[in-house]
């Protein structure tokens, strides 16, 4: 994890976070001072800005920023397990950027865990398990979720458009080509070989591994925090109450067709 404090200029550099990108999981930046169009700018300096399929929580002028608030009649869902942001995508999510606006007096913390250590401390057979295991990824889950929370069944059409895709499980980082692991708690249905069979492994067993409290950064917010994270290289979840008012502003970067590690 890197920190830059209120004075740092590079907080507004997209190439500076960029940079910082290639080598950390993900980016706190203290004391920024963003609109949202200016989010959207900065957002846009790292990748093509992409569109939430949940229509409810758009920005009303700004479709590419999501909005994170669980007090109102149209909560998120599903961020409160283990995921990366849009594995059900062909072109998963690169980067994202979240921003505190609201925050509760305490509390409503945002988890982080390093996706790279996870692949290198688990077990060497483990790894052999794995070698070319593809994971099949789908909007179902999701999909069904918004549909209840939002009260609305029209949701579910999501299923149909999203079709499952499949992602190696150990992918190699679009950079440094590092190996790294990709899974997913809320899209994440199977786990295959490369030939299509059943593995012994299953998505809960390597999500235990790496989010184990000495793998995992809790990010306390705090009025003016960004953070901004690499999805190809971490898993992040949060840990507040639906009582608790907290609403943040998320934008995410399209990523690449991810590519097995060998």
């Amino acid at each position: 994890m890197a920190e830059l404090p209120a004075d740092d200029d590079r907080r507004y550099d997209p190439d500076a976070l960029l940079t910082l990108l290639r080598t950390f999981a993900l980016v706190v930046l203290r004391g920024m001072e963003l609109t949202p169009a200016q989010q959207v700018e900065l957002t846009r300096g790292l990748g093509e800005p992409q569109v939430d399929p949940d229509t409810h929580n758009r920005h009303p002028d700004h479709p590419e920023l999501f909005v994170v608030d669980n007090s109102g009649d149209t909560p998120v869902v599903g961020n409160n397990v283990w995921h990366t942001d849009g594995s059900f995508l062909r072109r998963p999510i690169r980067y994202t950027m979240l921003r505190a606006v609201t925050l509760p007096p305490s509390g409503g913390d945002t988890l982080y865990a390093d996706s790279r250590t996870a692949y290198e401390t688990m077990p060497p057979q483990w790894r052999d398990v794995l070698a070319g295991a593809m994971g099949v990824h789908t909007y179902d889950r999701i999909a069904a979720k918004r549909a209840e929370a939002h009260n609305n069944p029209a949701a579910l059409a999501g299923s149909s458009t999203h079709t499952p895709v499949r992602h190696p499980v150990i992918r190699a980082h679009p950079d440094t080509g590092a190996p790294v692991l990709f899974v997913n708690d809320l899209c994440l249905s199977r786990i295959e070989s490369g030939a299509g069979f059943p593995v012994e492994l299953t998505g809960a067993d390597l999500i235990a591994h790496a989010t184990q409290d000495q793998f995992v950064y809790r990010h306390q917010w705090a009025p003016g925090d960004v953070v901004v994270w690499d999805n190809a290289r971490a898993l992040h979840r949060s840990d507040f109450t639906a009582a608790l008012t907290r609403v943040m502003h998320r934008t995410t970067t399209a990523g690449d067709i991810p590519r097995s590690f060998t």
